[in-house]
Order: structure tokens, then sequence, then C-alpha cells
């Protein structure tokens, strides 16, 4: 009984796992110098393709450095596999509001069709990217929470973990001169000082 009960067990866990839903935080660089800009790319994994769970709406806060970092711009949907909430190119319901400093709120509704979804949509792609300037040395950390998140049908889907982004700001370096263009200026001094002027 108990071998039978430790290999049920076993199975639910694999059967949990496999279909966990994650969001990840990926930079584009983990390292920048002191104003340059950096990506940071949502990326949504765990969703199955074939008529089972698929995402149709979320409603998530990004949280970031203001002191190291401001927010530049967001481009929606996955440069590669294209917006998978607008499968059917119909448009979606696209909000944002980035009005308090250090941190931003997205959302997201799909305009497109149950089957659209659950049979179209990829079972991994990137939500949104967000990029920043970075305006100040150190590193910094970047945080999503998930207020909600919705399947095709609208029911709650749940969110089994999301992983930050850390992105070092490097201090800009100031470009030491040549070792011969100092040895030419002083040439040049040095003969400017030899150069006496002419009596009249």
């Amino acid at each position: 009984m108990k071998k039978f009960l430790f290999i049920f067990a076993l199975g639910l866990s694999f059967s949990l796992n496999s279909h966990a839903l994650t969001i990840d935080l990926v930079p584009a660089a983990s390292q920048i110098s002191a104003g340059n800009t950096v990506q940071i790319d949502a990326k949504i994994s765990g969703l199955k393709t074939s008529g089972a769970t698929s995402l149709g709406v979320y409603d998530v806060n990004v949280n970031f450095d203001s002191s190291r970092f401001a927010f530049n711009s967001i481009n929606w949907g996955d440069s590669v596999k294209g917006n998978q909430l607008d499968l059917n190119h119909f448009g979606s319901l696209q909000i944002s509001d980035s009005s308090n400093s250090g941190w931003i709120n997205l959302f997201e509704l799909s305009f497109d069709d149950v089957w659209s979804l659950e049979n179209l949509q990829a079972n991994s792609f990137i939500l949104f990217s967000l990029v920043f300037s970075s305006i100040a040395p150190g590193t910094g950390v970047f945080h999503l929470d998930a207020n909600a998140l919705g399947d095709a049908y609208g029911n709650n889907l749940a969110l089994t973990s999301t992983t930050d982004a850390r992105v070092t700001v490097k201090a800009a370096s100031v470009p030491e001169p040549a070792t011969n263009m100092l040895m030419l200026i002083g040439l040049i001094a040095l003969g400017l000082a030899r150069v006496k002027p002419s009596d009249k």
C-alpha cells in the first residue's frame, strides 16, 4: 500500500510540475555602461497548445530600482512569434501605467476566440519587452508581481513562480590619451620652448 501511494504521489508531482506556469524576466544583457539602455523581456512558459490551458488576459506589475534605471518604452508581444494574444490580428486591449516611480503596471486582454487561443497559441512566448535607460552605477533588480492571469475562458490561472532579472550598471570609463599622443605633444612643447624669438 505504501509503495502504491508513493508511486501515485510521484506521478502526481510530475504531472503538476510538467504544467507549471512561470514568468521569467530576461535581460538582454547582464552588464551595461552608465547611459546605455537595456531591454527586459517578460517570458511566460508552461502553457499547453492543443485544447488545454492558454492565456487570454494578464495584469502584472514590474518593479525596478528607479535610482539606477529610468523607464523608456514598451514593446507588446513576442518579436519572433508575434503577439500571442493577437493571433487573428484583431488587436488586443493593452493598458500600461508608469505614473508611479519604480513600477509599471501592464494589462492585456485578447480579442481572439477560444479555439484560436487554445490551439494556435505557443506554450512559451514573450508577453512584452520593457526598455530602460541606466542612470547610475550599481546592480538593479527587476521583479514581477502577477495581479491576475486568465485563460481563454476568463478562468483564473495560478502562477507557479517568477524569476527576477539583475542588471549591473558600470561607471562610464574615461578614455586615457594614448602614449604616442602624449609623446608627440611633449616633443612639440619641447620644440616650441627651444625656439627663440629673433631680435629686431
